[in-house]
């Protein structure tokens, strides 16, 4: 299979299908065109995505508190729902498997703003789940002026020096990828603790899609990377890297 064909047929059909919602409104209706674009993500993973899990939207709720929206809210179907109404869902932490914040596009403020909220989410998520992984991830449509520098800046600030309120991936746009690793790519080598920006030419949203599959299929450890990912390693296209504590 050509993988880096397929990746970039994903950015492909984002694109084609992304503006569609603007084209028939005027500008007064941004809100509907934000959702529109979440419907879209929604939809591609749910394509994709193991039957064990459902894709929604909504909110992760503990006793006295509750996180913020969370755009697209990956959980595990064994669990049971606090409440669900269509796309809409409340679920324990227990049972958040992913929290993606959709965006149609950031400029370097609006991205450090989004990290800031999604960390908050992060945090929430992980502690409810007494230290447990959860996918969270940012995407954006489109970007505007995020260097590299700037990306890993915003990922590295909102962490706060905290594993808990880590952002895993964030797909920029149709090239720029940032990815956390507990453990430099083959090498076991711990607390690494890092985050890898990538120019990746029109497969951020592939890498994102499938590093988030990767994550919910229940037995990731066993999937091959040779099956799932170009031939060439992105790890050539890798243009910098942050530590979440600076030595």
């Amino acid at each position: 299979m050509r993988f880096e064909d397929h990746f970039r047929s994903i950015s492909a059909e984002l694109n084609a299908v992304k503006d569609r919602v603007r084209y028939m409104i005027d500008d007064g209706h941004w809100p509907t065109d934000g959702e529109w674009k979440e419907s879209v993500l929604r939809t591609i993973i749910r394509r994709s995505a193991p039957a064990s899990v459902s894709v929604g939207r909504g909110f992760v709720v503990k006793r006295d508190q509750s996180s913020r929206q969370i755009d697209i809210l990956i959980y595990d179907s064994a669990h049971p729902v606090l409440y669900r109404d269509g796309d809409l869902v409340f679920v324990a932490p227990a049972a958040c498997l992913a929290a993606i914040e959709v965006k149609s596009r950031l400029t370097p403020a609006q991205h450090a703003e989004a990290c800031e909220r999604l960390a908050d989410n992060a945090e929430f998520i992980r502690r409810g789940r007494g230290g447990g992984r959860a996918f969270i991830g940012l995407f954006s449509y489109e970007e505007q002026a995020v260097t590299p520098e700037k990306g890993l800046h915003a990922l590295f600030a909102s962490a706060r020096g905290s594993s808990y309120r880590v952002i895993d991936h964030a797909a920029l746009g149709e090239t720029k990828f940032f990815k956390w690793w507990p453990m430099p790519p083959g090498v076991r080598q711990a607390d690494y603790q890092s985050w890898h920006a990538y120019e990746l030419a029109g497969m951020a949203a592939g890498y994102f899609l499938h590093n988030l599959l990767m994550h919910l299929s229940p037995d990731a450890r066993q999937i091959d990377d040779d099956a799932w990912f170009p031939e060439q390693s992105k790890e050539a296209n890798m243009v910098g890297g942050r530590r979440l504590i600076d030595a």
